[in-house]
């Protein structure tokens, strides 16, 4: 999953995006930096997640998905989150996110319930998509499928 996430050039990649049907998403959070500049803890695999609200707040921000190229929309979430997991010691973790990598996980955690963020749009911004979801439909946009390759691969 870690190679098909970098060849798709993804922060994100749930399970069930390459056929595989288990609880597992994982993150590459090396993408992001914090608040201070520094990155921040690189991939991380959640086995088996858990989410629950931690605040009421919520906010609105632009998300894209690797099922959906060339569309991105403004979808509302909650800004804080509390996740646990497994991690790959069978670990059991739990953390509080907040704001991006709080969207992330809610974002990566949907696909694993069978939703999509197209899925909690709003009207306007689905009518301001159509034409590109129009465009996937007919073919001359391709999907992600989690077969793509990286062109660079020896024996590609």
């Amino acid at each position: 999953m870690l190679e098909t996430l970098h060849a798709a050039n993804g922060l994100g990649l749930a399970a069930p995006q390459v056929g595989v049907s288990r609880m597992l998403f994982i993150v590459d959070w090396s993408m992001l930096d914090d608040a201070d500049g520094e990155e921040i803890e690189d991939v991380e695999v959640y086995i088996n997640p858990v989410l629950k609200k931690a605040a009421e707040k919520t906010a609105m921000g632009e998300e894209g998905c690797l099922s959906f190229p060339e569309i991105s929309a403004r979808v509302e979430r909650i800004d804080q989150v509390e996740i646990s997991y497994q991690n790959l010691d069978g670990e059991e973790v739990v953390k509080v996110l907040d704001d991006f990598p709080a969207r992330v996980v809610q974002h990566e955690y949907d696909h694993l319930m069978g939703i999509l963020f197209i899925d909690r749009i709003s009207a306007r911004e689905r009518s301001r998509i159509k034409p590109k979801l129009q465009d996937i439909l007919a073919g001359r946009i391709k999907t992600f499928d989690g077969s793509q390759k990286d062109e660079t691969e020896v024996g590609s």
